[in-house]
Parts: C-alpha cells; structure tokens; sequence
C-alpha cells in the first residue's frame, strides 16, 4: 500500500484559486469629483519662512526673558537696599530719640539763646468746637465692596504673577 493523500482534489483547486490576484480595473473619471480638493504641500520657500519666522520668535522670547530677569534681579537688589536704608534709619532715629534731654535742651536754651518759659498771663488756651478726633467705623474698613475689592485685586495679582515671565 502506498503513502499518499486520500483527500479530494476539489479544495486544492479552489486554494490556488483564491490564491491568484485579482485584477482590478480601473474607472476613468471624467467627471471632476466635487467638494474634494487636492492637498497641496508646502512649497521650499515656505519652509524656510516658517523656519525662519518660529527662529525669530524664539530669539525675541529669549530676549524678552533675559530682560525681564535682569529687570527682577536689579529691583530684588534695589528693594534690599531699600531694607537695609530703613533699618538703619529706624535704628538712627531711635537713638536720637534716646539722645534728647528735655533738661538739656531747657539750659541751653535759657543759657545759650536767652529763652525763659511764658508766665501765666502769657499762656492763651483756644478752645475747638469741632472734634478734633477722627471716627471710623468697621464698616468703611471691613465693609462687603472693601474685601470683594481686596479679593478682586488678590487674583489679579495672581494672573499677573501666573503669566508674567
């Protein structure tokens, strides 16, 4: 008996069949298709201009940044000098305030300028009519429009500081 293949011969056939490419024909459209248009590619020049263009921006954004950021650095540098001016000015006229002496100021001026204190009928009183205080009430500082106010100004500084360089 011999080795060989008891299957019908049909489906081998129908295999190499669909194995086989089928040629397509083509249809000449010679009606132009409407609404469709073709894509057109960026010429050279174009290219380049947009290249050049986006370069350009680039290079003024960097510009723009390091101005900004020498802008920041000297305000930062002015605002802790101006820190250290207050400091010392506080602390100058603190001790000038603990160098006057009521006593002496009083004899030099006696000795020195001649000066004496006024006598009793020398001393003339005004009396004010008006109040010389100033009344302020929690509503003018704590009023409604006064914190929608302040809310208002805090997120505008905070869209500022957002998109600020």
């Amino acid at each position: 008996m011999g080795y060989g293949n008891l299957a019908y011969k049909y489906d081998y056939a129908e295999e190499k069949r669909q194995e086989q490419p089928k040629k397509r024909v083509k249809k000449q459209n010679t009606a132009p298709a409407r609404g469709k248009k073709k894509a057109v590619g960026l010429s050279y020049a174009s290219k380049v201009a947009s290249v050049l263009i986006v370069a350009a921006a680039a290079v003024f954004m960097i510009v723009q940044y390091v101005t900004v950021n020498e802008t920041h650095t000297a305000l930062n540098a002015a605002i802790s000098e101006y820190e250290f001016e207050e400091s010392v000015t506080a602390q100058k006229s603190f001790e000038l305030e603990q160098s006057i002496d009521l006593s002496k100021i009083e004899t030099e001026a006696t000795s020195r300028l001649g000066m004496r204190r006024p006598e009793k009928h020398q001393v003339v009183y005004v009396d004010v009519k008006k109040s010389d205080t100033t009344v302020k009430t929690a509503n003018e500082v704590e009023g409604f429009s006064n914190r929608f106010a302040g809310v208002i100004k805090n997120i505008k500084g905070h869209i500022i500081d957002f998109f600020s360089i």
